[in-house]
């Protein structure tokens, strides 16, 4: 009986391929992402991306999606290099083939163009181009004499954890720890399509594009809040409301009540005896603030190009 070998040149027992090796970890699928970009401070980035560097990263990748859904700038050029791989592609056999080699890439090539949604595949590799990596999960059938994918799904990269050995080596995140220290569970041979894109070179916790990204888009996202705030008070007449004296908490409440509803609504009403002035126009430029962001997208620009 023909045997189909691992990458150790070991047999891989077909019950591996029965069924996904995440099936059982209900755990991964139930998890809800953390949002790290609610209320992001500088201090909270910088402990974000210290326990990353101590195997802690699902805060760091739940960042990056973040990140990655709401700066619509990373999203357009991170879309644009991730397309740019979107191009027609071929099986072929090695130089001077020989029969067999040239009938085993043409039935390889036919096996492939039969997966549903292969381009959806290609480009969800492509995901590890921003985030260091990016594992799609196989699950196999046999609906006839070979085993063959029946889907290919991306997972996201918070379901993973780094084992730090000889080399570095993508685990499951499975929540316990081995006898010998180590952590996560290995991947199972023919089970994953995974591939490792570095920005930079060092440990994989760090060399992520992403990671390069993070203090402009916060430095962006402080920009554009300081801008909204002047904005929303910009060209307003400052309002001083003056009470009569011996003047009670509610004819205080109601005045104040007033002077918001004036600065939204331009209409208002207030209490007998009190009085409103108008002071100048609140004054300044939005250019400051448009420079930070223009600068914040052009080192980004930079950095994903």
């Amino acid at each position: 009986m023909a045997k189909i070998l691992g990458p150790d040149g070991q047999p891989i027992s077909s019950d591996m391929l029965a069924q996904p090796q995440t099936a059982h970890y209900s755990h991964l699928q139930r998890e809800l992402q953390t949002h790290p970009t609610r209320g992001l401070t500088p201090s909270k980035l910088a402990t974000i991306l210290d326990q990353a560097e101590q195997g802690d990263l699902q805060a760091q990748f739940d960042l990056y999606e973040d990140m990655e859904e709401k700066d619509g700038h990373i999203a357009a050029e991170l879309g644009k290099r991730r397309r740019a791989l979107l191009v027609p592609w071929s099986v072929v056999p090695p130089d001077k083939p020989s029969a067999r080699e040239s009938a085993a890439a043409e039935q390889l090539a036919e096996l492939v163009g039969e997966l549903a949604d292969f381009e959806d595949v290609l480009f969800d590799v492509t995901d590890a181009i921003g985030k260091g990596f990016a594992c799609a999960e196989i699950e196999w059938h046999k609906p006839g004499k070979y085993w063959l994918p029946k889907t290919i799904t991306h997972r996201p990269q918070s379901w993973f954890t780094v084992h730090r050995g000889y080399r570095q080596e993508l685990r499951l995140r499975s929540n316990t720890t081995a006898a010998d220290g180590s952590v996560g569970e290995p991947l199972q041979p023919f089970g994953w399509i995974t591939h490792v894109h570095k920005a930079k070179s060092g440990y994989l916790e760090r060399t992520a594009m992403f990671r390069q990204l993070v203090w402009p888009y916060l430095f962006k996202n402080f920009a554009v809040r300081d801008l909204a705030e002047f904005l929303e008070i910009y060209g307003l007449p400052a309002r001083v409301g003056k009470y009569m004296a011996g003047a009670t908490d509610q004819d205080k409440d109601a005045l104040f009540e007033a002077l918001v509803t004036l600065g939204h609504n331009a209409a208002g009403i207030i209490p007998q005896g009190t009085d409103i002035d108008f002071k100048s126009a609140a004054s300044g430029q939005a250019d400051p603030f448009v420079a930070m962001m223009d600068w914040c997208e052009r080192t980004q620009s930079k950095v994903i190009l």
